[in-house]
């Protein structure tokens, strides 16, 4: 094993440092360009079709059209040349989703994916590396981003000269966007996830921060975002097994993290964890693998593709070589999440750090320099990446369990909330709908002291709210939604429809008019004078509770507003009973 991931090395860095002369017509650009130009988006096509037209393995199409009108690009990879998830399915092979540049100005996963499809499918480089596994690979999801390309994005970044933007033409940033879906591109994306679920999904990316000597950091879950049986396999097996790889292939990795103290690097540091509007957070809520890369920004972008490239190839080994037992998993982690007993325990939409606990590793990291800087004045402390140091130091891999919910049987919405339906179907998710009006028994949720935030995020004025919850009698209408919680995609369920989650279409604004506070009234003190005179006349307990309200509070009392207030609450109360109610409703 270890001589095989060693030619694997071997192989992709002769294959970098000594391309294909340039007359050949499966040179890519990034090869042509002294590896640090990467393709336009005409050029990374232009190849596509290329390695389609000049191997029966590779199938080039398109999963949807941007805002800007262009196609966005997939490459299927099989073995067989199959194009369908059923086809690859009957013949027993796992499916591995790539996808490159969501954020344009970090396109290094491009590169590194176009040559490999050309080194497995043209050159047969790897003869059996898709018997069990099949790929496919989207060399720009961010297809508009990617051509509003220039030299001054990214300024930091070591390489290459030009890249696109970090936001798609209508600005919206895609890797917050998996539970949402806003942007059209994410949309189409999440339409090819649902046909296909990949047992892995790895989404490669560029990150700044931390200075170490690793080209690439990785997320995948540790924190239980994934059912306990597939979250053991991937920390055990494939987490496990791509750090061997890499480690052999030269491109040693480490967890992407943040660091316990910002002063002090030799304190710990904290393996971040997804949520589900994040790519790899998505798929773990799939109950699938998904895997973030982040490639180190000021590592020259030659060595940022070759560790893409050995990153995406271990992970087809690996896959390939466990598909049958990770498919089982897979079956197993749906089955529960469908089962009665999931429902019984509390289910966990956020997870923090527990501190009691954590392991040593080492650390690959410089020898930090500290000197007076001649420009600001200031002392300046900075990487010394002439004076290499490998640290032993605490990594925090126990979490807790926050914000808890129990499941109910069902969720039942409203047939008016089109926004959300539609989201149901994008997801995939199943439901059933009301064939007669009819009054049932549920949960609800009223919001108390809504906040909206002062400035958009992600495009969207976003709610943070507290709640109460109350059991009662809810008339419901033919036609409305019914969504029961036994079935394969409950976390993806309960992410958007429970209020609490901060992924829930609550928190994005999704139900913002059910949550504004009950509309002031100028009151007409003529009108409210002979209005209440009628209303307690007719409700013997209504005024009951005003003449005791007044007996108990002087200040109401000798506030004729704050009476006639008073008045006017109790009819609001009649014409808008729900005005704070989350229309989403809970069936226990």
């Amino acid at each position: 094993m270890i001589l095989f991931f060693a030619s694997i090395a071997t192989i992709s860095i002769v294959t970098a440092q000594q391309p294909i002369k340039s007359n050949s017509k499966f040179v890519t650009n990034y090869e042509k360009n002294n590896f640090n130009r990467t393709p336009r988006y005409s050029e990374t096509v232009e190849f596509c079709k290329l390695l389609d037209k000049n191997s029966p393995m590779v199938t080039y199409t398109s999963i949807g059209t941007s805002p800007q009108g262009r196609d966005i690009p997939l490459l299927i990879a099989d073995k067989d040349g199959l194009t369908s998830p059923d086809e690859i399915r009957a013949k027993g092979r796992s499916v591995i989703l790539v996808e490159a540049a969501i954020h344009a100005g970090e396109p290094d996963g491009k590169d590194a994916g176009l040559m490999l499809i050309r080194d497995i499918a043209v050159y047969n480089k790897f003869p059996g590396i898709l018997d069990n596994v099949s790929l496919l690979f989207i060399p720009i999801i961010n297809v508009d981003g990617h051509e509003d390309f220039g030299s001054f994005y990214r300024i930091n970044q070591n390489g290459p000269e030009e890249v696109g933007a970090r936001f798609t033409a209508q600005r919206y940033n895609m890797n917050r966007d998996f539970i949402k879906a806003d942007a059209p591109e994410t949309r189409a994306l999440i339409v090819l996830y649902k046909k296909w679920m990949p047992e892995l999904f790895m989404d490669i990316h560029v990150t700044n921060g931390a200075d170490f000597q690793y080209v690439s950091t990785y997320g995948v879950d540790h924190c239980g975002f994934l059912n306990d049986n597939l979250l053991k396999w991937t920390n055990n097996v494939y987490e496990k097994k791509l750090k061997e790889g890499m480690a052999a292939a030269g491109f040693p990795i480490f967890p992407y993290f943040e660091s316990y103290s910002n002063t002090n690097q030799r304190a710990g540091v904290l393996p971040n964890n997804f949520p589900p509007q994040y790519s790899n957070g998505y798929a773990s809520a799939n109950n699938r693998i998904g895997i973030l890369v982040e490639n180190h920004i000021y590592k020259p972008y030659k060595q940022r593709v070759e560790s893409s490239y050995n990153l995406i190839l271990q992970s087809l080994k690996i896959i390939g070589e466990n598909s049958r037992e990770l498919q089982k998993e897979i079956a197993l982690a749906d089955r529960n999440s469908a089962s009665d007993m999931f429902r019984r325990d509390s289910l966990p939409l956020m997870f923090s750090h527990d501190f009691k606990d954590s392991i040593l590793v080492d650390y690959l990291a410089w020898n930090d320099k500290k000197v007076k800087s001649e420009l600001s004045g200031a002392d300046w402390t900075y990487s010394d990446r002439t004076s290499p140091v490998t640290i032993r130091l605490p990594l925090f891999t126990s979490y807790k369990k926050d914000l808890m919910i129990k499941l109910p049987k069902a969720y039942i919405i409203p047939q008016e909330q089109i926004a959300t339906r539609e989201l149901l179907d994008l997801h995939g998710i199943k439901y059933s709908i009301l064939n007669t009006d009819t009054t049932i028994y549920v949960e609800t949720y009223r919001f108390v002291n809504p906040k909206w935030s002062e400035f958009p995020n992600e495009g969207r004025v976003t709610l943070t709210t507290g709640y109460t919850t109350q059991k009662e009698y809810v008339k419901f209408r033919k036609g409305d939604l019914i969504i029961l919680t036994a079935q394969p995609k409950v976390k993806i369920i309960a992410h958007m429809l429970e209020p609490k989650s901060p992924t829930s279409l609550v928190y994005w604004g999704f139900y913002n008019l059910f949550a504004r506070p009950a509309t002031e009234f100028w009151i007409r003190l003529n009108y409210m004078e002979v209005k209440g005179r009628e209303m307690i006349a007719k409700d013997p307990a209504l005024k009951k509770e005003f003449e005791t309200k007044k007996a108990n509070d002087p200040a109401f009392a000798n506030d004729p507003q704050a009476i006639l207030q008073f008045f006017m609450s109790k009819v609001r109360e009649n014409v808008e009973p729900n005005v704070s109610r989350y229309p989403v409703c809970r069936i226990l």
